[in-house]
């Protein structure tokens, strides 16, 4: 372990050095901690993360996570997969060790998620992020125990009903885009003309009525046709 102050700013660095899957000899240099404590903290962190020591943090394990992703799913998916996960799991579990994450733990989250009011398919889109990241874990890194698989999944994946997000829900989504994004121009097409997207991976949908089917947009649309409103 190495940190260092710097004079100057009063921030510290720290530096070591690690093996990547190669086995070749690399090293990583950080800067901008607030105290030697905090930068010595991130470097057992990164070590242990290289490695994938599954007593490393749950908000260190979604690096490796997306990192291994990277090749497998698409942007879009990657985006709204980060969203979810810094939205409604690392507040909770951010800074915990994935070994020592239990059911219980998992059914407290549930039960703080269910009391935010969101919709059935929402939460189950979000319980679908924490289980991901667990079940990779056990499939990869050999993590012993999955405390998801014993409990009961919460919120409803019910493909054969029209479900819808509140405005309040879309709202919360649309900020983790950025609005410089042409996926902020399209979220955006998509949600208000009643238009619907669907992904592979986490089965994502704006859920507005189908303008095809309906005439007018149900809820917080214009009080327009999809035909009438857009120019597409």
């Amino acid at each position: 372990m190495s940190a260092s102050r710097d004079e100057k700013t009063g921030k510290w660095t720290v530096q070591c050095y690690y093996e990547n899957w190669k086995g070749e000899k690399k090293h990583k240099k950080k800067r901008g901690f607030a105290t030697k404590k905090e930068a010595l903290e991130w470097e057992r962190e990164f070590l242990k993360s290289t490695s994938a020591n599954m007593e490393m943090m749950l908000g260190a394990f979604v690096d490796v996570y997306f990192q291994d992703k990277a090749g497998e799913l698409k942007e879009r998916t990657i985006k709204n997969k980060q969203y979810m996960i810094e939205a409604h799991v690392l507040p909770y579990f951010a800074n915990k060790r994935m070994n020592e994450i239990t059911p219980s733990d998992i059914i407290q989250w549930q039960n703080e998620m269910r009391a935010k009011g969101y919709s059935q398919t929402y939460l189950r889109m979000v319980q679908n992020q924490i289980t991901a990241l667990f079940t990779h874990a056990c499939n990869i890194y050999n993590l012993g125990n999955n405390p998801c698989k014993k409990v009961k999944k919460m919120g409803k994946a019910d493909a054969d009903k029209l479900n819808f997000w509140t405005k309040a829900e879309y709202d919360s989504f649309i900020r983790g885009i950025d609005k410089e994004s042409r996926y902020f121009v399209i979220f955006e097409i998509l949600f208000w003309t009643g238009c619907r997207e669907g992904d592979d991976d986490d089965k994502i949908r704006l859920n507005q009525r189908k303008p095809s089917k309906y005439k007018r947009l149900r809820r917080f649309g214009p009080e327009k046709t999809c035909n009438e409103s857009t120019n597409l």
